[in-house]
């Protein structure tokens, strides 16, 4: 009975070893596939964006960056096998790979006119590599130049933005006064846009790529020199029409048709008496009607009325009628 224990303690000690069997082999390491792979042409480059992997096929946590093996080649005239194509594509030294994302810039000119195929995979610590990402076809234009002479002017409606150049389609971009990053406003076949969404007293940065190629993934070219301009109302109302004066009891009236601006604040009204020059009568009145019992009685005056706006633009003012005073 006493030598029982010692062999139940031994079995309990070997169970609590865990694993019981033979060595298991060593892991593969090799990375899990790229697939975020990015490219756009910019001018005379081709840009490349993705993301290294940072675990194995095995759930196995990469330490260190692997190796990247970025590949560019034209597209095959048969069909496409990419281990085939891989052999003669050619190589893009990755000097900067780096955990994180990863940005490529590769000059356009060797596959202008020409479409490429571009396709990235790592190379885990064993050498053993991943499989390659999903490849890419990119369509190589010859000569993107950047629009030029961009002039703002300032309309009732917004900031209107033309330019010069060559191209059929652009992207037109804002930076506000008070934003870090540009905004795409939109895409138009025209060389000239009206920012309609300008905020009056900001000042706004526009800029232009030219587009060419395919409308989903077209080459787009660089950056145009910027153009400023701040967005201000400096457009007085249309002339009033329809002035008309009649006599009352010891006052001249006066009425004319309404403006229709969304941001009139008022008519000024002009008297003068003979053939003196015009002087303001009054404040600015709403309504465009308006009593003036000041006119010197059996004088003939003239009368005129100007539209003023909110922010102070004031019309020139209608023609003259003329009324003798009662």
């Amino acid at each position: 009975m006493g030598r029982a224990v010692p062999m139940i303690l031994t079995a309990v000690v070997l169970a609590g070893c865990g694993y019981v069997g033979g060595p298991l082999p060593p892991a593969l390491r090799i990375p899990v596939q790229i697939t975020d792979l990015r490219a756009v042409q910019r001018g005379g480059r081709i840009l490349v964006t993705f993301t290294p992997p940072t675990e194995t096929t095995e759930k196995l946590a990469l330490t260190k960056v692997p190796e990247i093996e970025l590949r560019v080649g034209e597209t095959p005239k048969e069909s496409f096998e990419i281990q085939r194509w891989a052999a003669d594509a050619k190589r893009i030294d990755l000097a900067d790979a780096r955990s994180g994302g990863v940005e490529v810039s590769i000059p356009a000119a060797e596959w202008a006119n020409r479409e490429v195929i571009i396709a990235v995979r790592a190379i885990g610590p064993t050498k053993r590599p991943a499989d390659w990402s999903n490849p890419l076809l990119l369509r190589v234009e010859a000569s993107l130049r950047p629009p030029e002479a961009l002039t703002a002017a300032g309309t009732t409606d917004g900031p209107y933005v033309r330019w010069k150049g060559p191209g059929t389609r652009w992207r037109v971009w804002r930076l506000d006064e008070d934003a870090r990053q540009p905004q795409l406003l939109g895409v138009t076949g025209e060389p000239a846009w009206l920012d309609r969404t300008a905020v009056l007293g900001k000042n706004y940065t526009y800029m232009i790529q030219q587009l060419v190629g395919d409308p989903e993934r077209p080459a787009e070219s660089e950056m145009s020199a910027e153009v400023r301009i701040k967005h201000e109302d400096k457009f007085p109302p249309a002339v009033p029409v329809g002035l008309s004066a009649i006599t009352a009891l010891k006052t001249v009236e006066l009425s004319w048709d309404r403006n229709t601006e969304a941001d009139l604040k008022g008519y000024q009204v002009y008297r003068a008496e003979g053939d003196a020059a015009l002087a303001k009568v009054g404040a600015v009145v709403e309504k465009p009607t308006f009593s003036d019992p000041g006119a010197a009685s059996g004088k003939t005056h003239r009368y005129a009325v100007a539209a003023v706006d909110e922010s102070g633009n004031e019309s020139q003012a209608c023609p003259a009628v003329e009324v003798i005073a009662p």
